[in-house]
């Protein structure tokens, strides 16, 4: 048995901004295949869970049948139980295998990132991220690409080689409640 997939891209749900993160796996699966010189196959959940699949199986299958992790990290990520399954599922693999498996970029916010995540260096989407689908045509989705975008996938290519052969005993780690991170809550003003 053989990867299925080069990537498996984990990111957190969310309708305003699914659309973005489909764009932005498609042109990273493009500038990583120019960079491999092959077909790239990168998991996304919206297009590689079928109606009536057993999600959570599959979900398991994708990341152990993955050789890294694309992780584009937000505060929400850190508070989905799954996000966070997927991520410490591929910080097991790399302890094990003593190499880096997790290509981080985050959508905002790096400062309420866990320690684990703050910990490593992480490509900085934020001034390209948008709600709008009017965003691909415009000058800054093009410097998106040729900044940032290019410069993921060539890392990207580089982290996918240098993957640890495929062992069907990879670690699928769920995280515990108690590893979410919790939401944070604005506390009340005094009347002073």
């Amino acid at each position: 048995m053989d990867y299925e997939y080069d990537a498996f891209f984990s990111y957190k749900r969310d309708r305003e901004s699914d659309d973005w993160h489909k764009v932005v796996k498609e042109k990273l699966a493009f500038w990583v295949g120019t960079e491999l010189g092959l077909e790239v196959k990168i998991f996304f959940d919206t297009e590689d869970i079928r109606t009536g699949a057993r999600w959570r199986q599959k979900l398991a299958n994708a990341l152990k049948k993955s050789r890294c992790l694309i992780c584009v990290w937000s505060p929400l990520y850190f508070r989905s139980k799954w996000c966070l399954s997927e991520f410490k599922s591929f910080l097991k693999r790399e302890e094990l295998n003593k190499r880096d498996l997790v290509m981080p970029a985050s959508y905002c916010d790096g400062e309420s990132f866990p320690p684990e995540a703050q910990s490593r260096q992480i490509l900085k989407f934020d001034e390209f991220t948008s709600t709008m689908p009017m965003f691909w045509k415009t000058d800054s989705a093009f410097y998106f690409e040729r900044d940032l975008l290019k410069k993921f996938a060539k890392d990207l290519a580089e982290m996918i080689r240098q993957s640890p052969p495929y062992d069907e005993a990879f670690p699928i780690i769920e995280a515990s409640d108690q590893e979410v991170c919790p939401e944070q809550t604005i506390g009340r003003v005094a009347n002073a």
